[in-house]
């Protein structure tokens, strides 16, 4: 009696493999997109906490040429571009 129907019943009429495989496909959508959505979050934070590192070594420049120079000089490093290359 398992391939009875009933004509007000709410269940899906097919059987087995189909209703498995529709099942599976409609759960893979909302998978992918959760890790799509990790995937961007993470890329985020990356890039936040990068951005944060470039501003605190900024600011900790300028804590120094204040502390040293009294806000009158720039620190650069040594640029040897004028110098002769060896060879």
């Amino acid at each position: 009696m398992s391939l009875v129907t009933y004509p007000n019943s709410k269940k899906s009429k097919t059987s087995g493999h189909a209703a498995k495989k529709n099942g599976a496909q409609a759960a893979v959508i909302p998978a992918f997109g959760r890790r799509l959505q990790r995937m961007f979050t993470a890329a985020g934070r990356l890039l936040v906490n990068v951005y944060e590192a470039i501003a605190e070594a900024r600011l900790q420049k300028a804590m120094i040429e204040a502390e040293l120079y009294r806000n009158r000089y720039l620190h650069t490093s040594k640029n040897d571009d004028d110098l002769p290359l060896a060879r």
